[in-house]
């Protein structure tokens, strides 16, 4: 096995995937059961993957229009060219801060560029009034057709490092399982 095998443990190309995800911030990537919240770590909203950060940016994960922003600065989504929705979420608690500890490079309705800052976060004035700082990237189960969704683990780099593929039904899949 390579160095770069060990490092990240890749389970699918990106010519076989209908939509690459990119880590939206440098860091270690875990597998969202390891985040504590269970509306999270259960999928109940969707799949995806967790970062725990190691920088203050964060980055589209793809291209696509910002769809949802909240007020706290916290999270944010983005709509694909398919239709997918890919909601990404700094911290447990952030929400409560209202905002106090982050800024915003966007706002709703703008068309972003896979490695676009969207937020901006300053880890030292907020990490000890959160739960966790942890980065939750998410492909919201309700905004496509999704077949499979693969996710990496290790080391990552932002707006470099695939790390999440989604594979969505296709009509000609969707004939023969009727």
């Amino acid at each position: 096995m390579s160095f770069l095998s060990n490092l990240f443990h890749f389970h699918q190309s990106e010519d076989s995937a209908d939509l690459t995800l990119y880590a939206p911030a440098s860091g270690t990537l875990l597998p969202l059961s390891e985040v504590p919240d269970i509306v999270i770590s259960e999928k109940i909203i969707g799949d995806g993957v967790a970062i725990m950060p190691e920088s203050e940016t964060i980055y589209a994960p793809c291209d696509g229009v910002i769809a949802r922003l909240l007020s706290s600065k916290s999270a944010f989504s983005i709509r694909t060219a398919l239709g997918l929705e890919v909601y990404v979420s700094f911290g447990i608690g952030s929400i409560e801060l209202a905002g106090k500890g982050f800024s915003s490079e966007v706002k709703i309705g703008d068309t972003v560029k896979k490695g676009d800052p969207i937020l901006q976060v300053n880890s030292a004035a907020i990490a000890n009034k959160l739960k966790s700082t942890v980065i939750s990237m998410i492909v919201v189960r309700s905004s496509g057709d999704i077949e499979k969704l693969t996710s990496a683990s290790g080391s990552c780099v932002a707006a470099n490092t695939p790390c999440v593929w989604v594979n969505l039904k296709h009509s000609d899949e969707k004939e023969t399982t009727s």
